[in-house]
């Protein structure tokens, strides 16, 4: 997959690591010498341009990616003209960072596939973990369901899904997978140094699993059957 990231604050820069962490060719583009500097080594070419001008664009083959991410935060002008630019040049995807109403509603006339407005999104993922029991993160999936990553509910340590399926059907939850504790390296049994606790993701989970003591869930649901699911059986 080719990906076009154009704009590297903060959301830009990260989303283009995670997405060349992920396999994808990835190309970052930004008008600050010095933050296409930190991201150079991370991705497939980063390259410095002018906001202002946008006909080199035309010389990146934008109409072979698969996306492109107008990630600008901070320049109105900037982002609607990057925006213009890559529809002309025939972009396949064109996803939109938000800077205002007034964006949101001209990107939607503009027909672009998707707008991002990165605070909302941080935002509702803290609420999830501020207002259910023992969630550490949660995705908002949009239509009042989301994607929360929690701790194991303490009635549910030791069973597995045989023995609890009908707890997760009474709130139509789903778990997608577990992440679970690894086991100390010899290093940090030696120091004692367990800040950093690393979690492995078990991946399509069996029936007959055992819950750990010290598993994190992902479950899918609806904000209120995770809320219930989380709190009738005794999550911290």
């Amino acid at each position: 997959m080719k990906c076009c990231i154009i704009g590297l604050g903060v959301f830009g820069k990260n989303l283009a690591i995670d997405l060349a962490q992920l396999g994808a060719e990835v190309l970052a583009i930004d008008r600050r010498e010095e933050n296409v500097s930190l991201i150079k080594d991370e991705v497939g070419a980063a390259i410095v341009m002018d906001f202002e001008d946008t006909t080199p664009l035309g010389r990146l083959a934008i109409n072979d990616m698969d996306a492109v991410v107008i990630a600008i935060g901070d320049d109105f002008e900037a982002s609607m003209a990057m925006t213009v630019k890559v529809q002309e040049l025939g972009a396949r995807r064109i996803v939109c960072r938000v800077l205002s109403p007034m964006h949101a509603r001209l990107l939607r006339l503009m027909k672009v596939d998707r707008l991002v407005v990165p605070e909302e999104v941080a935002a509702r993922g803290l609420a999830h973990s501020l207002l259910m029991r023992g969630v550490v993160e949660g995705f908002d999936m949009g239509s009042g369901h989301a994607i929360i990553e929690a701790a194991v509910p303490k009635a549910l340590i030791g069973k597995n899904l045989v023995q609890t399926g009908e707890l997760f059907k009474q709130h139509n939850v789903r778990l997608v997978t577990i992440k679970r504790k690894e086991p100390l390296s010899f290093g940090k049994l030696l120091t004692g140094s367990d800040s950093e606790i690393r979690r492995r993701t078990l991946g399509v989970i069996s029936l007959n699993e055992p819950f750990a003591d010290d598993d994190v869930f992902v479950v899918f649901g609806s904000e209120k059957g995770l809320r219930l699911f989380l709190e009738e059986n005794g999550g911290d």
